[in-house]
């Protein structure tokens, strides 16, 4: 099965016909939008999420298929979406939407292997150094006034171990456990931890194109 995450670390380089790009590009603006107008709404957690999945399975599902639409079309938004601030605002915004709920849906074997070969070595903790710190888990998540069924679905919750100087606004604000310089994130807040390393990376990319972007619209001309 394709993993649904993707850094788009790099541009594809395989032959697209007119017609594929064409469609591609569309399909992949159909989705951001019907997130955005989801956003726009207000709508969030499950609301959020239906509508955001229905759009993912109409439009890009996960097959083969799926994901070669997929990489295409997000690097052709990209250069569509790159020419001003406001463009690459929204462009971000939705992409980023787009990726955390793959990124919470994914399967934990596939998203811990994800974070591994992207260098982001937030593994989740073995069960048994889960159980040996249980309650001081259990104790923080009430501490943050969690929903009941939250702390009552603990036992089925991955934990993350991240260096605490990374989450320095979840030690703040007390909603991690602390242990031997490390931080004990749930999966629930590492999503934003991992979202915030993806806009770092995808904004200096949207950057660059965005500065080389009346070269290329020259050599294009000239052609």
């Amino acid at each position: 099965r394709a993993s649904a995450l993707s850094m788009y670390a790099n541009p594809p380089t395989e032959h697209l016909s007119v017609g594929e790009f064409e469609d591609f590009a569309l399909d992949r603006l159909r989705l951001l939008s019907m997130i955005d107008m989801a956003r726009a709404k207000g709508l969030k957690g499950d609301a959020l999420e239906s509508v955001i999945r229905k759009a993912r399975n109409e439009l890009m599902p996960n097959t083969p298929v799926g994901a070669r639409k997929d990489v295409y079309s997000h690097f052709i938004l990209r250069l569509a979406y790159c020419r001003s601030e406001e463009l690459r605002r929204w462009f971000l915004q939705n992409e980023l939407e787009l990726f955390k709920w793959r990124f919470v849906n994914n399967a934990p074997d596939d998203r811990n292997s994800w974070l591994l070969a992207h260098g982001l070595k937030y593994q989740a903790i073995s069960r048994e150094e889960f159980e040996s710190i249980r309650e001081e888990l259990a104790q923080v998540m009430a501490a943050r006034r969690e929903d009941p069924a939250a702390i009552a679905a603990i036992d089925r919750t991955e934990h993350y171990k991240v260096p605490f100087e990374e989450v320095i606004d979840l030690v703040r604000q007390r909603r991690v456990f602390l242990r031997g310089g490390f931080a004990y994130v749930p999966e629930s807040d590492l999503v934003s931890i991992v979202s915030n390393q993806v806009r770092m990376l995808w904004s200096k990319q949207l950057a660059t194109i965005s500065r080389s972007w009346p070269a290329l619209r020259a050599d294009e001309a000239e052609r």
